[in-house]
């Protein structure tokens, strides 16, 4: 079977949740599955391919979307929180989303879906406990508003607690000026690993719905404790802070996914 897979980026333009998810599930493909990752700035020849799988679509408009899946058999996998256009959604042969609480959330009006739930693919082999117990607080995160930059000065003001912040983005000034939040350069993600063995402890605290962060089940894999809001999505899994319980489930998520594709797109 030959799938076009279609994203905003190509592989590793933006190196990002969904480019880490969207290579794992390539690289895991069933043998008899050829998929091509496309952009929807590429000259889109579709004539090739059996079937589509879309993953983000910001570079599309929900119309044009809409147009242009008429007919076709196609997944969409929802990497966030977001518009969910009623037309796609009951054509789709299957919608794939990253946790419990981000289906029921985005779907919870519409019957009859065929849905699948499907994790941030963290690759478990890459995430493990340090010999020796790491020390202090770990902030990882981007300084975008819904992450909860806000939130995290608001904690270390109050428990007078030092935190190691590692953001992508501009440093909000009270975080820069804060005495307990040390701002750090942020690392590239090959280096996470190593970096969340150092910490004790991991604050997540998004001020808006996440379907699921891929940090916080690194963090669990690497040892730590993790403090988070009610809107973290994995939180909805079953035993959502058993590191165990997501190594099983890691390990089989890329699979479970193309068994379901191919039994549904056959």
């Amino acid at each position: 079977m030959k799938i076009a897979l279609i994203h905003d980026f190509a592989r590793n333009e933006y190196p990002g949740g969904a480019n880490l998810t969207l290579s794992r599930l390539v690289d895991l493909a069933p043998k008899n599955v050829e998929v091509t990752w496309l952009t929807w700035h590429s000259n889109l020849q579709l004539n090739y391919y059996d079937r589509i799988i879309i993953a983000n679509q910001r570079s599309i408009s929900p119309i044009a979307l809409e147009h242009f899946l008429e007919g076709k058999k196609f997944v969409k996998i929802h990497f966030d929180y977001g518009y969910v256009s009623p037309k796609i959604t009951k054509s789709a042969q299957l919608l794939v989303f990253m946790s419990p609480k981000q289906r029921d959330d985005m779907i919870g009006r519409f019957t009859g879906c065929n849905t699948h739930v499907m994790p941030s693919l963290v690759d478990p082999e890459l995430f493990y406990p340090a010999k020796e117990r790491g020390q202090g607080y770990l902030w990882l995160s981007g300084f975008s508003r819904q992450k909860g930059p806000r939130a995290l000065w608001e904690w270390a003001e109050e428990n007078r607690i030092p935190v190691d912040v590692y953001g992508y983005g501009t440093p909000k000034i009270y975080l820069e000026q804060s005495q307990y939040c040390h701002i750090k350069r942020f690392v590239p993600y090959e280096n996470i690993p190593e970096l969340l063995r150092q910490y004790h402890t991991l604050l997540h605290l998004p001020k808006s719905p996440e379907a699921g962060s891929r940090i916080f089940i690194e963090a669990l894999l690497s040892g730590l404790n993790v403090i988070t809001t009610s809107f973290e999505g994995d939180l909805s899994f079953d035993s959502p802070y058993d590191a165990q319980k997501w190594r099983e489930r890691l390990k089989k998520a890329p699979y479970e996914f193309w068994e379901r594709v191919l039994l549904t797109l056959k």
